[in-house]
């Protein structure tokens, strides 16, 4: 009975406590911040409750309260959060499965985008197969170099992806700032990186993204091409500690002006006086001057007469007038314009720490003295040969000119000394050749491949080597046991090469049996089975020189012929408005960055003096004149039929069917017969009826579809002595926005035939080929030349090759037998 009592006074004193304990909530903070749950902790019981914020920012893990087990008096609504974090405040670097997904407001993103150095000079980045890299310089100023910095990248990558084998490394400067684990394929995953004091520069910054991927279970070539990483230019940035890192202080720092989250690169000048005519020269030699000291692979201008909007990364205002223009856009303009022409900077109207150039002059002839001055250290035309083509924007390293019989290292070219541990080894490396370049029907350059593969590697495996996405040559391995290849030639035919920039990819394509078995565990094997050597070398032979007139691929890769010569270059505007001069302006910078080099522009509106000279024209087709079209071999019905708001013309349907036209055809027994044999030969010797030729055919007159929205058409003058481009729209609002589009570095590099086609940008570039051309010399005619120039003409025209021949023997046959008459017994 005493043991009762007792057990019974325990139960009662401990009664209050079990309560009090079963009121406080059962604690999963450890359990919820593995799975990525986060908590919003009770306010103490001692604390009045706080007012709730609007859109407040989350505390981080250190900063927030102990949760408490007391019970609260009175229950409080929690406190909303954002998923993400403010872009001022950055999130640690390290990798999560689950990176945050929601937007930040529109006021902090409006102010974060403001604050960023985007990093990708491309629209896009994809990182495919089992290893590749991509590296570009990025130019800083001395105050963003001296700086602490983060970096800020956004990445997603195919499901097939192996996270535990595969890694995403980012250096600046030949140092690693990013080596992890791939691991994001189901969401982008954003990631901030510290970047160590006093790596960053003033001037260029080397920047690499480099990827080793493996499969998750295939181990076969072709499941390499379903791996692949995407990075977002949009998320991909440098964030700086402090304002104001937008400043400009020198013209040099105009080379700091970046890209958006797009890789693009855009000048917006902005001129009161943009209706007048002389002062559209001056305009145009400032756009080139621009476009030389940016060099930007995605370049482009817009022109207004007010300062419209904010200036957004990737931008720079430059205002441009004399000082009574430029008082109606900046009030507070120095008076230091009046007496002599000057450049300074300014902050943009509206945007504290966002600086805009400013030229100014008491009047336009001082301007012009001034821009002149600006270009006169970027000009090209001091230099007697360009030897380089600029690429270090998107290449990391400048493209080698070539202009005759070269070898070069694959060291200088940018190629390291590697092993391989996979099954797809790709890399690549660019080269240029000149605007006169005449080599398309024959000649071969040659690769001298110093590599090495293992026993591993089985017979059936190969070499291919592609140029500008061509294939253009194949290695079969034939011999198992591994080799050492030293200088192994590789045969390259020059029928894949333009003039300007040409990359070359090498890949190496290699079975083993492991890969066959495919066991676990295979697809991430470290054992190297392949390696190529920086001691490798590039062979470029002698190649005819002599330039061909329409070419729109040298005038695309080199600027060519609009660098050659002193005299000004007749340019035609179908109107002086924003977006007509927007467009000229962007072409003219295009063809100055290729050629390095600024094109003096004589602006005008009358298309009767530009024989015999170059010329270019820009405007709506519409706006041109009719013997300008009909020397470019365009349709002048397009002037009409070539508009987005004619609606097409109903046809009324005739009596002729194509069973009617069949059997009509049937019955010509010539016509199959030959149709059979020109079958015969394009399958089995790679002859069509084009090339069976005596001499190239004339060219037709060209209607553009509605589809196109640009033409970019090339031929001679009336006379013969000059080139006439123009860049054709069917109207001047859509020349703008298709000209911004086609300068971009990819679209841009594919132009080539006679006229170039641009449809959109889910459409490929088209192109109308060349047919009939006239040479142009650029040099003085050698024997070799000729014999070269000779050989390719010969090669593009096989019949007047053979016939060449056929009387070439003919001759030798009656010189042997009258020689045979006069020697001998008779």
């Amino acid at each position: 009975m005493n043991k009762l009592i007792v057990l019974a006074l325990v139960a009662c004193t401990a009664t209050p406590a079990l309560a009090q304990q079963g009121s406080t909530p059962f604690d999963m903070g450890g359990e919820r911040r593995d799975r990525g749950i986060q908590e919003t902790p009770p306010p103490s019981p001692s604390a009045p409750a706080a007012p709730v914020p609007v859109n407040p920012a989350p505390l981080a893990p250190a900063q927030r309260a102990p949760t408490s087990r007391a019970p609260s008096p009175t229950p409080t609504p929690p406190i909303a959060r954002p998923s993400t974090p403010p872009a001022h405040q950055t999130a640690p670097a390290q990798w999560s499965a689950q990176p945050p997904s929601a937007t930040p407001s529109a006021a902090t993103a409006g102010a974060t985008d403001q604050t960023r150095r985007y990093l990708l000079p491309f629209s896009d980045m994809r990182l495919n197969g089992e290893i590749e890299q991509r590296s570009w310089s990025v130019y800083l100023t001395a105050d963003q170099a001296g700086r602490a910095a983060k970096l800020n990248v956004a990445y997603q990558n195919s499901i097939f992806v192996a996270p535990e084998t595969s890694k995403l490394t980012i250096t600046i400067n030949d140092v690693v700032v990013a080596a992890e684990t791939i691991a994001s394929a189901e969401q982008p995953a954003e990631r901030v990186f510290e970047i160590p004091a006093g790596l960053l520069r003033a001037g260029g910054n080397m920047v690499r993204f480099g990827t080793s991927q493996r499969h998750r279970t295939d181990c076969t070539i072709e499941s390499t091409y379903e791996l692949w990483t995407d990075v977002d230019p949009s998320k991909t940035y440098l964030s700086f500690d402090g304002a104001n890192e937008r400043r400009l202080g020198t013209l040099d720092d105009l080379r700091a002006i970046g890209v958006d989250g797009k890789g693009n690169t855009r000048f917006r000048i902005i001129a009161p006086a943009l209706d007048q005519l002389g002062a559209t020269d001056t305009l145009m030699r400032l756009s080139q001057g621009l476009a030389l000291i940016a060099g930007m692979p995605n370049q482009s201008f817009t022109f207004s007469r007010q300062a419209d909007g904010e200036i957004k990364p990737g931008e720079v205002a430059v205002f441009i007038g004399t000082t009574d223009e430029l008082r109606s856009v900046i009030p507070r303009l120095s008076a230091s314009g009046n007496n002599s022409a000057a450049a300074s900077f300014i902050d943009y109207p509206g945007s504290a720490g966002v600086s805009s150039l400013v030229l100014s002059g008491p009047n336009w002839p001082s301007i012009d003295g001034l821009i002149d001055s600006f270009v006169a250290s970027l000009d090209g035309r001091s230099t007697q040969r360009l030897d380089t083509l600029s690429t270090e924007s998107w290449r990391g390293m400048d493209t080698p000119l070539l202009f005759s019989d070269t070898v070069l290292d694959f060291s200088t070219l940018g190629v390291n000394s590697q092993e391989f541990t996979g099954r797809l080894f790709r890399t690549t490396f660019t080269i240029g050749v000149p605007a006169d370049f005449y080599a398309n029907a024959y000649g071969e350059a040659r690769i001298l491949l110093d590599a090495a593969y293992t026993p591993d590697v089985l017979p059936g495996s190969h070499l291919d080597i592609f140029v500008n996405g061509n294939i253009a040559s194949t290695v079969p391995i034939t011999s198992a046991g591994g080799a050492v290849l030293r200088h192994l030639p590789i045969k390259l035919t020059l029928r894949h090469f333009r003039p300007g920039v040409n990359t070359i990819t090498v890949e190496a394509s290699l079975r083993t049996k492991s890969d066959a078995s495919c066991a676990p565990g295979t697809s991430s094997e470290e054992k190297p089975r392949f390696a190529i050597f920086n001691t490798s070398q590039f062979h470029m032979p002698d190649f005819a020189r002599i330039a061909q007139v329409p070419n729109v691929a040298a005038t695309a890769g080199i600027g060519f012929p609009y660098f050659i010569g002193q005299d000004p270059v007749s340019l035609f505007l179908g109107r002086i408005d924003e977006p007509t001069l927007s467009a000229a302006a962007t072409f003219a910078g295009k063809i100055a960055a290729a050629s390095h080099r600024v094109i003096p522009l004589n602006v005008t509106i009358s298309a009767a003096r530009m024989a015999e000279r170059n010329a270019i024209f820009v405007g709506g087709i519409s706006e041109m004149p009719l013997n300008v079209l009909s020397q470019l071999k365009i349709d002048q019905e397009s002037r009409n039929s070539w508009s987005p708001e004619i609606a097409p013309q109903t046809v009324s349907p005739s009596g002729i069917s194509l069973q009617d036209w069949q059997q009509r055809s049937d019955s010509n027994f010539l016509s199959r017969q030959f149709e059979e044999l020109s079958n015969w030969a394009k399958d089995n010797y790679d002859l069509s009826l084009s090339a069976l030729r005596f001499a190239p055919p004339t060219d037709e007159l060209y209607k553009p579809p509605k589809s196109a929205h640009l033409l970019v058409a090339q031929e001679s003058d009336p006379t013969g002595q000059g080139t006439w481009t123009a860049v054709l729209a069917p109207d001047s609002t859509q020349l703008n926005e298709s000209m911004r589009e086609i300068a971009s570095r990819e679209e841009w590099e594919k132009m080539s035939g006679r006229i170039a086609i641009y449809s959109g940008a889910e459409d490929e570039i088209g192109s109308v080929p060349v047919s009939w051309f006239r040479f142009m010399p650029t040099q003085s005619l050698s024997f070799s030349n000729a014999r070269l120039i000779t050989a390719n003409w010969l090669s593009d025209n096989i019949m007047s090759y053979a016939l060449l021949l056929a009387a070439g023997s003919v001759l030798l046959g009656l010189a042997t037998g009258g020689l045979l008459n006069l020697l001998g017994r008779r």
